[in-house]
């Protein structure tokens, strides 16, 4: 089974707004509202694709839209918390091919939230189960809970899979273990204090550094694709060339990809070559997702991956 954390849920507003510039007025907007949250994006993915992911969250006021969605697709585990679901304001400026993001912080949970959510995960995790930590950790949260919630799952006999902002990632890693995680290309090359690069045996390299604490590495590059780092090699994939009307949860897709293979036991090229079709699946939408999982696997067919010479360790 997998599990999918979302601590932080959201409501995603999209404003269209080309030429967008800060210190102006846009009267009379009416955003597209989208149920989000990283963790929300890939168990929609996931039950897109065919999975039946359980979904945990901490939810607050305003957040009815949100659970009715996911109990729709996947089983839910949901601990409502005091205070207002957040709000993220996405303003898409097709104009000049750019995307401006406010994030709220949330509401706030306590010691009592946590316990309540450690319990629940002890109760249903069971061994050769993936757990997804991912996203930001709500405020009041300890800052190693996804470093609790991976040693809770080595204790269970399951997997634990990170996909954290830099705030976050320090503190997740302490005394930690993750199957996989997934930078991108710019996370990655700040957390190496290294240059930016869409080099692939570059990235490869980098990514081999930051390992230790994980078993494999996905980064995803935008349009440049993608590279798949493991502990016996690596891999590139260029992705898809596709008509992109939205990056928004790209990533998040790719991971839900990479999970989905990961539970299926697929290599590293197919790994990479549907996780690089479920990020170009989404980004071809308005709305978050991949849509209808054949059409996913059929991309998928259409993508080429290759190892990497210099990616073995």
């Amino acid at each position: 089974m997998i599990h999918v954390l979302c601590l932080n849920p959201a409501i995603d507003k999209f404003y269209e707004i080309d030429g967008f510039a800060a210190g102006e007025d846009y009267p009379g907007q009416r955003p597209r509202c989208i149920n989000g949250g990283k963790g929300v994006n890939v168990a929609r993915v996931l039950a897109q694709l065919g999975e039946q992911p359980t979904l945990y969250a901490f939810v607050g006021d305003g957040a009815k839209a949100l659970e009715q969605e996911m109990r729709s697709l996947c089983r839910c585990v949901f601990f409502p918390v005091v205070g207002s679901c957040r709000t993220t304001i996405n303003i898409l400026d097709r104009a000049n091919d750019r995307e401006t993001v406010i994030t709220e912080a949330g509401p706030a949970i306590t010691a009592a939230n946590v316990s309540q959510l450690l319990i629940a995960l002890e109760e249903m995790i069971a061994p050769g189960d993936i757990v997804v930590c991912s996203g930001s950790l709500i405020a009041g949260a300890p800052a190693d809970l996804y470093a609790q919630i991976s040693r809770l799952c080595a204790q269970s006999g399951a997997v634990c899979v990170l996909d954290c902002n830099a705030k976050t990632l320090s503190a997740s890693l302490d005394g930690a273990c993750y199957a996989l995680g997934k930078p991108n290309e710019r996370e990655l090359c700040a957390l190496m204090n290294a240059a930016r690069t869409q080099e692939p045996e570059e990235i490869a390299q980098l990514a081999r550094r930051l390992m230790p604490p994980y078993n494999a590495l996905l980064v995803s590059m935008g349009g440049a694709g993608g590279v798949y780092v493991t502990r016996e090699g690596a891999a590139y994939s260029p992705g898809a060339k596709v008509n992109v009307v939205s990056t928004v949860g790209s990533g998040d897709a790719c991971l839900a990809g990479a999970v989905y293979a990961m539970a299926r036991g697929y290599n590293m090229e197919e790994t990479l070559r549907l996780a690089m079709a479920c990020g170009a699946a989404n980004a071809q939408r308005e709305e978050t997702g991949v849509g209808k999982g054949a059409d996913v696997f059929a991309l998928k067919e259409r993508i080429a991956a290759k190892a990497l010479r210099g990616g073995a360790k």
